[in-house]
């Protein structure tokens, strides 16, 4: 097998818009398959329409991931397959054929050719023994949708992950990193809040603008009144 060159995609900078979100318990599909000498790790990093856990620290604030969100990440990116994000912990990756990804109608699936390596090994090991229960993915998001609710959450939808950078088992499922999704929830309410200054200073004019009209339309019809009396004397 081909060993990958490095490319300027290894040698790159992070992307500032960096974000990490992790399955776990019943919402994890994760098995190993294989026998022998090859072993394959299957699930799913990430699953279409199903709600997170409260991912907000001042207010309730939850997110779902939509169908179609992966479809053109998975064509674009060198995607990585680590356990727990570490690039030094590597299990595959799909220039090089050892880690698939497939968009279906539950989420996005992975498949990885675990290789002969103490980190392949061990995870392998850890996955038969149910000490990894939980899958993650780091991403950057292109396109979402936000939606406040009755009862003051906000509802974020993921329409379009912008680029994939790696999936995999992480072994001690953290609270997920939402530093990204907080900076772009604050920027939504701005926006919302813009709107919504910009809607009460339109509806003041307008009222303004009616009660001017009626005001000019009572003083012609008050000068028409005077008009008329006087031709009457």
């Amino acid at each position: 097998m081909p060993i990958p060159k490095e490319s300027k995609e290894d040698k790159k900078e992070p992307d500032t818009r960096l974000e990490r979100r992790i399955i776990s318990g019943e919402n994890i599909e994760m098995r190993l398959e294989g026998d022998g000498n090859e072993k394959r790790l299957v699930g799913y990093a990430a699953k279409f329409n199903s709600w997170s856990v409260d991912l907000g620290i001042w207010e309730k604030f939850r997110e779902k991931i939509a169908p179609g969100a992966f479809a053109d990440a998975i064509k674009t990116s060198d995607v990585r397959a680590l356990k727990n994000h570490d690039p030094n912990l590597i299990l595959g990756r799909t220039s090089s054929g050892t880690l698939s990804l497939v968009e279906n109608k539950t989420g996005l699936k992975f498949d990885i050719d675990v290789p002969n390596t103490t980190t392949g090994s061990d995870t392998v090991e850890e996955v038969r023994r149910g000490d990894i229960t939980g899958c993650s993915f780091a991403f950057t998001v292109d396109e979402e949708s936000w939606k406040y609710l009755d009862d003051g959450s906000v509802e974020r939808t993921i329409d379009k992950i912008g680029e994939l950078f790696d999936v995999g088992p992480v072994t001690y499922p953290a609270y997920p990193d939402t530093t990204v999704a907080a900076r772009s929830l604050d920027a939504f309410k701005e926006s919302r809040e813009k709107e919504q200054r910009e809607k009460a200073e339109k509806e003041q004019r307008d009222q303004q603008k009616k009660e001017e009209e009626a005001r000019i339309k009572e003083e012609e019809k008050q000068e028409q009144n005077k008009e008329q009396k006087s031709e009457r004397q």
